[in-house]
């Protein structure tokens, strides 16, 4: 995406948008006035609206396809760089698995199926990273195991 490669992408089918933290838009070194202004809030998980600070469009390469997604600009600190939502999922013809880490789609000729597969040991760390920013209020997750 806009020449650099992006680690921990959160791809979720539950996300009618493509959100992009400020902090990873900054790392890409785009200029802030490329941004389109947006009046619409995004919903957060913990039902709050969160106000973005712009849209942009980047080319995003995965799965042999180039694709032209838009972001959503906000100022949150998740644990991942980007969160692709199921627009993009759709385009690429992706089915997605949580259990196995894993996305499949077809090659852009039909001919194959590609595997973009997650990272396990990054996924623990970003999930260990949630709960730790939940025990300081950060985020709102409540968990039902013993402590």
């Amino acid at each position: 995406m806009a020449e650099c490669l992006v680690r921990r992408v959160l791809i979720d089918p539950g996300s009618s948008a493509n959100v992009m933290p400020k902090v990873a838009f900054d790392r890409l070194e785009i200029k802030p006035k490329v941004l389109k202004c947006t009046e619409n809030p995004l919903l957060g998980f913990d039902g709050k609206r969160v106000k973005p600070i712009g849209t942009i469009e980047l080319l995003v390469r995965a799965a042999e396809k180039e694709l032209v997604e838009s972001f959503v600009v906000v100022e949150i600190h998740p644990s991942y760089n980007l969160l692709i939502g199921r627009g993009w999922i759709h385009r690429v013809q992706g089915v997605p698995s949580t259990l196995h880490q894993v996305m499949r789609c077809l090659s852009p000729d039909g001919n194959k199926v590609i595997n973009i597969n997650g990272d396990q040991v990054a996924a623990k760390e970003c999930y260990s990273v949630t709960l730790k920013a939940a025990g300081k209020g950060k985020a709102p997750i409540q968990s039902d195991s013993p402590q």
